[in-house]
């Protein structure tokens, strides 16, 4: 892949499946080289495309949890260093809104393509199709639509060497892909998953005396640290998990030491 084109601001498709639609996009206030401090809060940019977003799927009439078409919203994807994980592995063909987060501490640039190139991911393969995102830096958050195709599709991270460190995945499209069970709206819950570089929810409510606990669901390390300096998890592997009994009232807010970008907040009342 070109310098030149590794740089530029809008998203390009270089080859064209059938049906794809793609559009540009950018950053939302410009540039990428602002220090991680500058970026207070994810500043979403809206790709505009004359595509239908999926509309509600759900399953479970006998009463067990609903399940709905991940694309429902947007495909969360998630940036940092150095991995790349995805709402779900597989969707359904068609409209499709990719809600790509920078959840790190450098700047990264997305990238999709359709498997087929022989496996050249260099920017100048022959594979049947290729586009490629902006630059985004910490705290970003960047939403690209496109109509897919049934296809094997490979996301990676396109800076530098990001993507033989780590920064790729793959998606799968095709009919029948599984339904994925709907989140239960934030509320006083006790639990939050690290998950997509993220804590989700980012924001809980609960009582006075509750233990909440944290999961590390994503495949890179994480942890759970107060600014404070109230609780410290440490070091959490891909599957660990860390609790802290929260006792009196208060706002306490934490973050994750490796991945700055990634905050959270307990409020307990």
């Amino acid at each position: 892949m070109s310098a030149h084109a590794r740089h530029r601001s809008t998203a390009v498709a270089a080859t064209t499946i059938a049906g794809l639609l793609l559009a540009a996009c950018s950053i939302a206030g410009g540039g990428t080289t602002d220090p991680p401090g500058d970026r207070a809060r994810a500043r979403p940019v809206e790709a505009s495309a004359a595509v239908a977003e999926p509309s509600a799927s759900p399953d479970g009439a006998d009463g067990s949890a609903r399940r709905v078409d991940p694309r429902l919203g947007g495909l969360e994807v998630g940036f940092g260093e150095f991995a790349i994980t995805l709402e779900a592995e597989e969707i359904r063909p068609g409209p499709v809104t990719f809600v790509i987060r920078n959840g790190g501490a450098l700047v990264h640039g997305f990238e999709i393509e359709g498997e087929g190139g022989g496996g050249d991911h260099s920017g100048h393969g022959s594979g049947e199709l290729k586009l490629e995102g902006p630059e985004f830096g910490p705290n970003d958050v960047v939403r690209i639509r496109a109509n897919l195709p049934p296809g094997v599709y490979e996301l990676e991270c396109f800076v530098a060497d990001h993507d033989e460190l780590g920064m790729r995945a793959t998606l799968i499209v095709r009919p029948g892909a599984p339904l994925v069970r709907e989140q239960p709206a934030p509320g006083r819950t006790g639990a939050v998953s690290v998950v997509g570089f993220a804590f989700s929810p980012d924001r809980i409510e609960v009582a006075p005396g509750t233990e909440v606990s944290w999961r590390n669901d994503d495949p890179t390390p994480h942890t759970v640290t107060a600014d404070d300096g109230s609780f410290d998890s440490g070091t959490l592997e891909s599957g660990d998990g860390f609790s802290f009994r929260f006792d009196g009232p208060g706002t306490y807010r934490y973050a994750c030491s490796i991945h700055p970008a990634m905050r959270g907040t307990v409020r307990v009342t």
